[in-house]
Formats: C-alpha cells, sequence, structure tokens
C-alpha cells in the first residue's frame, strides 16, 4: 500500500499509538486519524505507558507527545526504538531545534509543532513511515542501536547534499544512494560517508 496513506478497503488501515496527556488534544487527534481513515489502536497518557502499549500493540505509527508525565517523550522514543521499533512522530509545542534534534537522536522518524494543522498529518505520517523504512535498512546492515542512529544521522546529511547540489527529491537521493551502494557492494553508511568526504573536499 501506498506509504503513509489509509489503506483500500480490502487490506488493514494504518494502526496508530497516540501518546498525549492534554485530553482535548488527544481527543482532537484520534478523531483526525479516524476521520482520514486511520485505525486508532490506543492512547497513552504518560511516557510509561507509551512504551509499554508500544510493545503490547504493535501499532504502525506512534504520534508522542515530547513532553510527558513519568517519562519524557524522547526518553520514551529511546526505550521504544531498542524495544518495539515502531515509526514515531513526536508532537512538541517547542520548535526549539534542539529539542527536536534529540528526538531524532533518540529514534522520532518526524516531528510536528502544535498546534498540529490536519492537513499535516498526512504528510508527516508519509515521512516518518519512509524514514523508518530507510532506518530498518540500515539496522539489517548495522548491528546495534547506537551505530544504526549514526549511520542515520550520515545517510541524512548525505541525502541533503545530493538534494541541494543534484536538485533530487529526498527519495530520487535515497534511491541514487541504494545504486551506489549496490553497484559498489558496500552499505549505506559507507555510500554517505563517500559523498560527504568529497563534498567537504570540493567545499
Amino acid at each position: 500500500m501506498p506509504e503513509g496513506h489509509p489503506s483500500p478497503a480490502s487490506a488493514e488501515p494504518l494502526r496508530i499509538l497516540v501518546c498525549e496527556d492534554e485530553g482535548l488534544t488527544a481527543l482532537r487527534l484520534q478523531k483526525t486519524l479516524s476521520s482520514m481513515g486511520y485505525l486508532v489502536v490506543g492512547e497513552a497518557k504518560d511516557g510509561e505507558e507509551a512504551v509499554r502499549l508500544a510493545r503490547a500493540l504493535g501499532p504502525d505509527i506512534i504520534m508522542m507527545d515530547v513532553r510527558m508525565p513519568k517519562l519524557d517523550g524522547i526518553e520514551a522514543t529511546r526505550r521504544i526504538m531498542e524495544l518495539a521499533p515502531t515509526a514515531i512522530v513526536m508532537l512538541t509545542a517547542y520548535s526549539d531545534q534542539e529539542l527536536v534534534q534529540k528526538a531524532l537522536d533518540a529514534g522520532a522518524s518526524g516531528y510536528l509543532v502544535k498546534p498540529v494543522k490536519d492537513e499535516q498529518l498526512k504528510p508527516a505520517i508519509t515521512v516518518a513511515r519512509t524514514s523508518f523504512a530507510q532506518f530498518q535498512e540500515l539496522g539489517s546492515e548495522i548491528a546495534g542501536l547506537k551505530d544504526t542512529l549514526e549511520a542515520r544521522k550520515l545517510v541524512e546529511r548525505a541525502k541533503g547534499i545530493l538534494m541541494q547540489r543534484r536538485k533530487y527529491t529526498e527519495e530520487e537521493a535515497y534511491k541514487q544512494m541504494q545504486k551506489v551502494s549496490r553497484d559498489r557492494r558496500q552499505s549505506l553508511k559507507e555510500t554517505a560517508q563517500q559523498i560527504i568526504a568529497a563534498a567537504e573536499l570540493l567545499g
């Protein structure tokens, strides 16, 4: 099925876990996602419950508030990625780049700044699903979450270089990196390192 979009009637819709401690926000998210054809399988009101439900329910997507009781969203994300890796979209009331970077470093596949607009949800889910699929591909190449996250940072940086210099879309940049990796019989991480090194050399 197309990434990030509800499935055809004959297939199962994407299953989403909402992790948000503010009741009205959680309710609005659930209603909006349901109206878009997604299946909301659970709601967590604190970070510990988010980790537990992520393991128990195995959702396709997790919408995770960065500020959660008991365990904040960033630490909950880190634990989920260690125990039950899932595509995670962080929800934050802060556009603070350092906070966003911490969430991505913990394993989140994307983020949205509150208040979230309805029309932002599908694109965010699409991006998160695509990014997570790439993360899983890296994970199959590299043993260990820390190394996989480090490789992901390199791949994201290399994609950015190709997008800027070759005017590729994100998908085109990633496919080009995959092709180079296959042709040279090397990992995506090695390809990313080569692209970054070449860019630094050329300035």
